[in-house]
């Protein structure tokens, strides 16, 4: 029997905690919330700062070709400058990648999708124990160590989860068969 052939407890969930609340609240309308937002905002600029590093070497690397101070070429000399720009190249590509995403994620207007229904686990293939397993609620997966501490996750039960639309962070988790469930449905469309 797999783990996803199990019915889930039906003993009666609590509902959400009042940090749970507040960020469900906020996450119903389509909207990060204030700390939510701040991070994303955070990440962005701060990926876009370690982004200066890579400019900085450019700009001397260009002041010193114009001044026409460039020394004779060497092998040695090419290989280092072209094992210099694939490392900016792969550097500014994912430290790009994460300033992209967030400030975007920041910026949007409606920043939050969701997914809704019962609770999987999908268990990782091979010896990963990084990721030993997944926790799959509709089309949104995400690690067991990012689940809420707050909220009881029962293999089989119905939840609602609220995530960045391009992080795919998970923001806020609510149980459907929760005594409060009804408030924390979503006030949009989802148009992503």
């Amino acid at each position: 029997m797999s783990e996803t052939d199990r019915t889930y407890d039906s003993t009666p969930v609590p509902p959400a905690t009042p940090e749970m609340a507040a960020k469900l609240a906020v996450n119903r309308t389509g909207h990060l919330t204030s700390r939510q937002h701040r991070l994303a905002l955070a990440v962005g600029v701060m990926a876009l700062a370690f982004l200066l590093c890579p400019l900085a070497l450019l700009i001397q690397v260009a002041v010193l070709l114009f001044t026409g101070d460039v020394p004779v070429p060497t092998v040695a000399g090419v290989i280092f400058t072209i094992l210099g720009v694939v490392f900016l190249v792969i550097f500014a590509g994912l430290v790009g990648t994460n300033a992209y995403t967030f400030l975007l994620e920041a910026l949007m207007r409606q920043p939050v999708p969701y997914a809704r229904g019962p609770l999987e686990i999908h268990v990782s293939t091979g010896n990963r124990p990084d990721l030993p397993f997944s926790y799959i609620i509709g089309e949104y997966s995400f690690a067991p160590y990012v689940a809420p501490p707050d909220v009881p996750m029962r293999v089989g039960a119905p939840y609602l989860v609220y995530y960045g639309a391009r992080s795919r962070l998970l923001l806020s988790l609510a149980a459907l068969d929760a005594p409060d469930a009804a408030q924390w449905e979503p006030e949009f469309q989802e148009n992503l």
